[in-house]
């Protein structure tokens, strides 16, 4: 059975590396705060990863850390187990968070920790308060990755940009503060932006999501005609009212599917008590507000928004199929579900903001349609909210990594350079009352996958879906029961496609 994993998204920070692109949305926090907020705070050495043993709530995984110095607080010995959300349970459901940090084993670290009851620790606001120690030109850092996040509202001590830091210095400097002695802030040697060319911080402009396995996420229903409805947690953002937040949901729904050169079909199907899709995957694609699970530790955002001081915004994104399945000669993750949420405390940033609520919802609608971040300053996509009052614009770079994912970007097309044969005697046969099976004669040589289409009578052609080559067998599903439909099989393969082949005609029974 494919068992659904699932990827969040929404923080508030500035990117520093060149790793995945992704979704958070944070508003960037001083180290003052940081520390002041912060139960404990150590310099530590990773020496053991796995997942998490947990079955209920999230996912994770667990960082056995030795401690080697520390800066604030009291720790109950030389090593601590440090819980970070994403991973996958012992039942196979994952779950990946973008924005909250990784950690190699043996690698040096300092964070900002908060207990919880399980007796494991949790770092306070994801990758805010976790510093990687690295090396450049013979100098060690303190380094944030905060490549997988959407930052807002952009303030630190450089002014814009994160800092980079000391790795020495800026531990003697909590050190300090924890105990209540003051000192100016000498261990910042940069910026995140000064140092981009050491830490080969080169990215496209477009990009896609990409859990570990390296393959991209993506919705299949549109191609087979299908709609994702979207719902929206009664009463709305806190700030905005649900009237204001329910109309900017939908001005963020309607600037993916009015691009002319996609199939995507986000439908607004109203409000819903429904909370559980970022804690537990429910079936329902969902926007929440105000972190529903502030009160309960095991799944809450570890610290609260507060305007002026920064955190984590929101939290969202697609949970996904662990197995893959082929479209236009790559292989994606098919998307499951989605969900987005905002944090508590984000009244203040949200309220009578619809302009910033428009972009920012657009934004992770995004990444739940598979985007990552845009180099481009100008994208929608683009890792720092604008926050001009423009509201939800897609720019043409926008336009074309979406294409990419659903419309006709890169698509083979019959005619092309490819002298394949085609598909020949495809059958369909109801597996189910929402299920086809088709069978046909692979008769090319040097194909990379096949396309499978479908109609339904008086419809366009859409794709289905792909497998790989060689494969003389598929299966259909989530059709609809007492429908007709007409099938159609081509191989794809060096840039052009073959022909089609027969097409074959099946009634789907009706549900008893």
């Amino acid at each position: 059975m494919k068992s659904p994993l699932r990827l969040l998204v929404l923080l508030l920070l500035l990117p520093f590396a060149a790793l995945p692109a992704a979704a958070t949305t944070y508003m960037m926090m001083s180290d003052q705060d940081l520390t002041d907020q912060s139960p404990a705070v150590v310099e530590a050495r990773v020496v053991g990863v796995e997942f998490a043993p947990n079955i209920e709530g999230m996912p994770a995984t667990d960082y056995l850390v030795e401690v080697s110095r520390v800066l604030k607080g009291d720790l109950p010995g030389s090593t601590v187990l440090v819980r970070v959300p994403g991973g996958v349970n012992p039942e196979g459901l994952g779950l990946k968070i973008w924005g909250a940090p990784r950690f190699a084993e043996g690698e040096e670290t300092i964070l900002f920790l908060s207990p919880a009851k399980d007796g494991t620790y949790r770092i306070m606001h994801l990758m805010l308060g976790a510093f990687h120690k690295r090396t450049v030109d013979g100098q060690a850092v303190a380094l944030r990755d905060l490549s997988e996040a959407h930052a807002v509202g952009q303030k630190d001590l450089s002014g814009g940009a994160d800092v980079v830091r000391d790795f020495g210095r800026f531990s003697d400097w909590v050190s300090d503060r924890a105990v209540g002695v003051e000192s100016g802030a000498d261990y910042v040697v940069g910026t995140s932006a000064g140092f981009e060319k050491a830490l080969s911080a080169v990215t496209e402009k477009f990009s896609f999501l990409a859990p570990a396995s390296g393959n991209a996420v993506r919705w299949f229903r549109f191609d087979r005609g299908q709609r994702v409805d979207w719902r929206l947690q009664s009463g709305g953002q806190p700030g905005l009212g649900e009237a204001a937040t329910v109309q900017a949901f939908k001005d963020a729904l309607a600037v993916w599917n009015a691009d002319g050169a996609t199939n995507i079909q986000y439908n607004y199907l109203g409000t819903t008590s429904a909370t559980n899709g970022l804690a537990r995957a429910d079936g329902v694609n969902a926007i929440a507000f105000d972190d529903p699970f502030r009160d309960d530790p095991e799944d809450a955002v570890e610290g609260t928004f507060a305007c002026g001081r920064g955190g984590v915004i929101a939290i969202g994104g697609p949970w996904f199929f662990s197995s893959t399945q082929a479209f236009r000669g790559n292989r994606y993750h098919e998307t499951a579900e989605a969900d987005i949420m905002t944090n508590d405390g984000t009244e203040c940033l949200f309220r009578n903001r619809d302009s910033v609520a428009r972009e920012v919802f657009a934004h992770e609608l995004g990444h739940t349609l598979g985007l990552g971040h845009s180099s481009d300053p100008e994208a929608l996509m683009f890792a720092n909210a604008h926050n001009d009052d423009r509201g939800a614009q897609l720019i043409d770079d926008d336009r074309a990594g979406i294409a990419q994912l659903y419309g006709n970007g890169g698509s083979p097309t019959p005619g092309g350079p490819s002298n394949l044969v085609a598909p020949a005697k495809l059958t369909a046969k109801a597996a189910s009352s929402t299920s086809v099976r088709l069978t046909w004669r692979d008769k090319a040589r040097g194909e990379e996958s096949f396309s499978i289409e479908v109609k339904k009578k008086g419809a366009k052609w859409a794709e289905a879906l792909t497998v790989e080559a060689d494969a003389t067998s598929a299966v259909v599903e989530d059709l609809s029961p007492g429908a007709t439909y007409v099938f159609r099989v081509r191989a794809v393969g060096g840039g052009g496609a073959s022909g089609y082949s027969n097409t074959a005609t099946v009634v789907l029974p009706r549900r008893r």
